[in-house]
């Protein structure tokens, strides 16, 4: 028994000798220090970055192999040691920040939305825009949004914002090992994300009316009385003032030229009421109808002398043919926006021709007419990368229906590259549809309008709103809000 525990005793020792030995091997080697990166962010974000002094910066996938190395030869060289790890996490509740744990840190990288939709019911609409039908609800991300369907917002938020339940956050969270490393690693991480911005999916809010016609008591009253905003617009103002792009047709002159040219009816305003309708959220007005000329070049500049000196853009007009063919370019909220309008009206019973008359010329300014030039340059912007919408003045006053010359020309611009196509001219409401996935609203009717004659033609009082939400460039949010107006004044249903 001695004999045996003396053979143990003496092989326990030389195990622990050995031990030491190869202990003293590691301790003597040189340690590199390296905060370990999942390899998607890596390469996304850190590749080819020059690290601190104090760490190097590395992929899961080379830190995996630069240890196996290390482990079978660590007294030929360096020996590798991870003093922090940076993971992917997904979740569709994120808090960006210090966690209870201080030697865990956060960082947000990106989100993704998702969209409860139904199938869209142009036919049975509302102002608080819920379908009368029964509708089968869906969920989906951008990419895989149902065609035709519109997106339904959640406990009464859109996608983007504060709070809305359905947003995915993709986040880097960084785990420090070795406490004496957290200061340099937060230090480097801080100051190195915040210069990335979060990238979200781009969401923007466009929306439209028809034909707006204030001459009379409407203009006087956002003139000269300090309440006239909400009485002329009352309960449409908060829809008109909630979106980055507000469009309407403005149809008249804003000039006080008296040089009126030959026609059944022509309409001018002050361009003090300018200012009253864009503190009502319009910041384009269409210009290419057959109003637009009533008083003549001369009443053409001063109106576009006036857009200039209020802030308010329009395109499809201009001083010389050149000028109206330029499309308006803005931005929301990251997504390039392309806006054209275009004349399309035909002659009226007076013999005016919007056409020979009002057109654009090298020396006359104008207006841009529908033509094949026209659908070239929408090609060209759609393939520029950008939402393209089209305002067109077409089709035939006071019919219900788009005529098959009025749908084909829609159609065409559509298949030329617009995403949308706003009508106006009929003067009454026309069929909202999808084309190809794309939306034809052939005519939003009267806005407002102030006229005696107008009034006895059926449907001439009845209007709408309509507001798309727009998601990377694709049209989720689909609104209308039925509107009704009389002399002076505009409401929703």
């Amino acid at each position: 028994m001695a004999a045996v525990s003396g053979i143990l005793f003496v092989a326990l020792m030389a195990f622990v000798l050995l031990f030491l030995a190869e202990h003293k091997k590691i301790s003597s080697c040189t340690k590199e220090y390296y905060v370990v990166v999942d390899d998607a962010i890596f390469d996304e974000y850190f590749k080819g970055l020059a690290p601190p002094a104090d760490f190097s910066l590395i992929s899961l996938s080379d830190f995996s192999s630069l240890e196996l190395n290390s482990g079978k030869e660590r007294q030929k060289g360096p020996y590798a040691c991870a003093v922090a790890f940076v993971t992917k996490d997904e979740s569709m509740a994120f808090f960006d920040g210090e966690l209870e744990n201080p030697c865990i840190k956060s960082y947000s990288l990106k989100s993704k939305y998702y969209f409860p939709s139904a199938p869209t019911d142009f036919e049975h609409v509302s102002s608080l825009n819920v379908n009368t039908a029964n509708f089968t609800l869906s969920f989906s991300d951008v990419e895989n949004f149902p065609e035709g369907n519109k997106a339904i917002p959640v406990d009464s938020k859109y996608a983007g914002d504060e709070g809305y339940a359905l947003e995915k956050k993709t986040f880097a969270k960084c785990t420090v090992m070795i406490p004496d490393f957290s200061k340099s690693i937060f230090e480097f991480l801080d100051d190195f994300f915040q210069n990335k911005y979060e990238r979200k999916e781009n969401i923007g809010f466009i929306a439209a009316v028809g034909d707006i016609m204030v001459e009379g008591g409407a203009q006087k009253t956002l003139i000269e009385d300090e309440n006239g905003l909400e009485k002329v617009f009352g309960n449409t103002l908060p829809v008109l003032q909630s979106n980055d792009i507000m469009i309407g047709n403005l149809e008249g002159a804003v000039t006080e030229s008296r040089k009126r040219i030959y026609k059944s009816y022509t309409f001018k305003f002050r361009k003090e009421v300018l200012q009253a309708l864009k503190k009502a959220g319009f910041n384009y007005f269409m210009q290419t109808n057959n109003h637009c000329y009533d008083y003549g070049e001369e009443g053409f500049k001063d109106t576009l002398a006036a857009l200039k000196e209020h802030g308010i853009p329009t395109s499809g007009a201009g001083y010389t043919a050149d000028e109206a063919k330029k499309f308006y370019h803005t931005t929301v909220n990251g997504m390039n926006i392309a806006i054209i309008s275009c004349g399309a009206f035909p002659i009226e019973r007076t013999g005016f021709n919007g056409e020979k008359t009002a057109t654009a010329t090298e020396s006359r300014a104008g207006i841009l007419w529908q033509s094949e030039e026209l659908f070239e340059d929408i090609k060209k912007e759609k393939a520029a990368g950008n939402f393209v919408i089209v305002n067109v003045h077409g089709g035939f006053e006071y019919r219900h229906k788009p005529h098959n010359m009025q749908r084909n020309l829609y159609e065409r611009f559509i298949d030329s590259g617009a995403d949308v196509v706003f009508g106006s001219h009929p003067h009454v409401i026309q069929p909202t549809e999808w084309y190809k996935g794309k939306l034809i609203v052939y005519s939003l009717g009267n806005f407002i309008f102030n006229g005696e004659a107008e009034f006895a033609v059926y449907g001439a009082l009845d209007s709408e709103i309509v507001r798309l939400g727009i998601v990377n460039g694709k049209i989720l949010y689909t609104e209308i809000y039925p509107t009704r107006h009389n002399e002076t004044s505009v409401s929703l249903k």
